[in-house]
């Protein structure tokens, strides 16, 4: 059943289901919309689609104004969400009622297909051992998600990238993406530790 989803999911074996980026153009502009029913489109892996939908505006130059805060809290519920259950239960129900912004939705259809495309391309079924570890990589994306939610200037963009690698490697079941997002976030947090004692070494 596992292996039948991963295949349909990503968009790379022989099953019907279209690939993500072409689902995501599909999508109907011009009227509201609900988180939960942009989400289906992700089937059984609806965590992972939260965050990558919810993460990407983050890793992109949008000039929006509290972005982050609006799409902060979201993150923030719907990783530790995943943390405490998994993924099997689907996204709380008030994070799926929320409306999705004419902006963001917008972008979804508009600019995010063709990174997918790309992702698609180098997207396969690997190291799924790792890509499974839903509990774990929901407290790493709780962790991504409050420090998007920090007020540190000109700091959105690292861990909304090491957050959307993560969701995309298990979206894909590709533990390639997953591991490289860890690892840059274990590189992020080093250097934001340099940073902090730098700048508490030169207040004292």
């Amino acid at each position: 059943m596992d292996d039948e989803e991963s295949r349909s999911g990503s968009g790379q074996g022989t099953g019907s289901t279209p690939p993500l980026s072409v689902l995501l153009r599909s999508l109907p502009t011009g009227q509201p919309l609900g988180l939960g029913q942009l989400l289906a489109v992700f089937g059984a892996r609806a965590h992972g689609g939260a965050l990558l939908i919810l993460g990407l505006p983050d890793t992109l130059p949008l000039p929006i104004p509290s972005m982050s805060a609006v799409l902060g809290i979201p993150l923030v519920i719907v990783a530790a969400h995943l943390a405490l259950f998994g993924d099997r239960g689907g996204v709380p129900q008030k994070a799926a009622n929320l409306r999705v912004p004419d902006w963001l939705l917008a972008r979804l259809v508009d600019d995010v297909p063709p990174l997918l495309t790309r992702a698609e391309r180098l997207s396969q079924d690997r190291w799924i051992g790792l890509a499974r570890q839903e509990r774990l990589l929901g407290l790493v994306c709780l962790y991504l998600s409050l420090l998007l939610l920090a007020p540190l200037p000109f700091f959105n963009m690292p861990p909304a990238i090491c957050l959307v690698l993560i969701a995309w490697g298990m979206i894909q079941r590709d533990g390639v993406f997953v591991a490289a997002g860890l690892a840059g976030t274990a590189v992020m947090t080093a250097a934001l530790a340099a940073i902090l004692i730098l700048a508490r070494s030169m207040l004292m």
